[in-house]
Formats: structure tokens, C-alpha cells, sequence
């Protein structure tokens, strides 16, 4: 069971579960995205064990390069070749279906922009 308690900083003092920061052991709203304070030590390190960190956000159209291991949004080049946006290198590891698919929502995307 996650852990759940009230946010700490002005304005929002919302109950929520609040997620670590693995890197800097600090606890943030899952809300606001403040600094969660007066926390004991005991109650970070359940959350450390539980897991409770922040979750990935979803990308849509995401694809993972085989060549540099990056899972981003591809870009399609002056060519008209889906590449991964990293490393600039054509996708191998989709269908032609879904590059098709790609290219139009890509398409589209940019013009929304």
C-alpha cells in the first residue's frame, strides 16, 4: 500500500500519495510537485523500499532505437525517412504500416504547432 499524506507547502495542502526523489532523497507532491517537508527518516526510507517514485511519463508514438537505446518521439527527415530523433539513424525495428502511421500523425502534429 502507498503511502499517503498532505502536501506541506502554501496553496496546496492537498492528501495525496507523494513520490521520492531517488537521486536527492527529497519527497514532492504528487500535485504541485513541492518539496514535501518534516518527513522522517523512517517514513523516506519505506518509501525508497516501496518504490514509491515519480512515474514515466508516456510519450505518444515513442519508439525504441536499437542504435543509441533512446525511447523518444521519431522525426521524419528532409527525405521522408522515420528516423530516431537522437541519433538521427533510420527506424529498422518498425513496419512499414506504422511508419506510414507515423508519418501522418507526425504530419499533423506539426501543423497543430
Amino acid at each position: 500500500m502507498a503511502f499517503t499524506t498532505n502536501c506541506t507547502s502554501k496553496g496546496c495542502h492537498k492528501f495525496q500519495e507523494p513520490y521520492l526523489d531517488p537521486a536527492t532523497m527529497k519527497v514532492h507532491c504528487s500535485e504541485c510537485d513541492k518539496e514535501i517537508l518534516n518527513l522522517s527518516i523512517f517514513t523516506i526510507n519505506q518509501m525508497k523500499s516501496s518504490k514509491q517514485f515519480k512515474k514515466a511519463e508516456k510519450v505518444p508514438f515513442a519508439v525504441k532505437c536499437n542504435k543509441c537505446n533512446v525511447t523518444k518521439r521519431p522525426v521524419v527527415d528532409t527525405k521522408g525517412e522515420v528516423v530516431c530523433c537522437n541519433c538521427k539513424k533510420p527506424l529498422d525495428n518498425v513496419s512499414s504500416h506504422f511508419k506510414e502511421m507515423l508519418k501522418e500523425k507526425l504530419k499533423t502534429a506539426d501543423k497543430d504547432v
